[in-house]
């Protein structure tokens, strides 16, 4: 693969893209955090909710096609108290970043049509089938389908690209949710002042049912990278490109 090297920015751009698209969607990941040089190993294995060392340097290794000693990158991650200054370091210095020229159409180089190629071509060489994918195709429900593969490829291309996330639930899926709540809580605290019935399962039957609906119609907000269709995302690229490479 014919490409430069990424910087330390970039790579811990990547990081920051990672984490605020898991901040949105696990409930598991602290939101609010901004990853940094000075953050630790062991507080973003902490804030991320990510896997042990062994297996993380696994994924990163092939993330980036590495060609290092896979143990390299485990020693780095092994060390609780090194800072992600030493990762993205050690990504820089060994990761290759693939490059995108301008292809010509009638004459004219065209940056945009390049990105959507290389993208939907590297999108393909991981098993995602792209022939319907085009320019003016919706973006959220593809990425609803291939979320962690899209995030993946298009900030490894351009880091920075797919960065801001927000969702909320629509107000059915919101009703199921507070119906199941309410149902765990009374399954706590009614035995102990009364005797279990079968109505309580009343409120829970309900609570899943309306979450399952709910989650068949579009959530009441959804904003992955504020794109709205697959041309919003290439022109989003084009810009960052120019951005990084100034």
């Amino acid at each position: 693969m014919i490409g430069s090297k990424y910087s330390p920015n970039e790579i811990l751009q990547i990081l920051n893209d990672f984490y605020n698209c898991q901040s949105v969607f696990d409930p598991e990941v602290e939101s609010g955090e901004i990853l940094n040089f000075e953050t630790t190993i062991s507080e973003w294995r902490r804030i991320c909710d990510l896997v042990e060392p062994k297996k993380l340097a696994d994924y990163y290794y092939d993330l980036f096609q590495l060609t290092t000693q896979r143990a390299d990158l485990q020693a780095v991650l092994l060390q609780n108290k090194n800072e992600l200054r030493i990762l993205c370091n050690y990504l820089s210095e060994h990761a290759i970043k693939q490059s995108i020229s301008p292809i010509l159409i009638m004459g004219q180089r065209c940056m945009t049509a390049s990105i959507f190629k290389t993208l939907t071509s590297n999108l393909e060489t991981r098993g995602m089938q792209t022939k319907s994918i085009r320019p003016s195709s919706e973006f959220a429900p593809i990425f609803q389908k291939h979320g962690a593969m899209l995030l993946e490829e298009v900030n490894k291309l351009v880091p920075g690209s797919l960065s801001k996330f927000e969702y909320r639930d629509n107000w059915i899926v919101k009703t199921g949710i507070g119906l199941n709540l309410f149902s765990f809580l009374t399954f706590i605290i009614v035995p102990m002042v009364w005797h279990f019935h079968w109505i309580l399962l009343v409120p829970l039957c309900i609570g899943i049912t309306l979450t399952f609906i709910g989650n068949k119609f579009r959530p009441a907000k959804e904003s992955i990278g504020g794109y709205v269709t697959v041309r919003d995302l290439i022109l989003g690229m084009d810009v960052q490109a120019k951005k990084l490479s100034e």
